[in-house]
């Protein structure tokens, strides 16, 4: 038997999955809570995006209506904590 040591590639569909962005977007908001900053709050616009766009999110209505109402509540914190770092920058 042949045993060669190659590691295996996961596919585009298996690293893609709701369940996986689900958990990247998850894992971002933890982030977020303990460390706030603007290039998290970015990742998690970037992240809620992916999934509004995710070709199987119609399979999940109500998840795709709040991760389209919190873009809008991600973005605003983007322009919150841009403001407040302008001002602290000023003084």
């Amino acid at each position: 038997m042949n045993n060669i040591n190659t590691p295996e590639k996961e596919t585009a569909s298996s690293i893609d999955t709701i369940d996986h962005q689900q958990a990247r977007l998850f894992y971002l908001i933890t982030q977020y809570s303990l460390h706030p900053c603007i290039h998290i709050a970015e990742r998690v616009v970037q992240q809620l995006t992916n999934l509004c766009r995710h070709p199987n999110i119609e399979l999940l209505p109500a998840q795709h209506y709040i991760y389209c109402q919190s873009i809008n509540y991600w973005r605003s914190r983007l322009v919150k904590d841009e403001s407040e770092r302008s001002k602290n920058k000023l003084h």
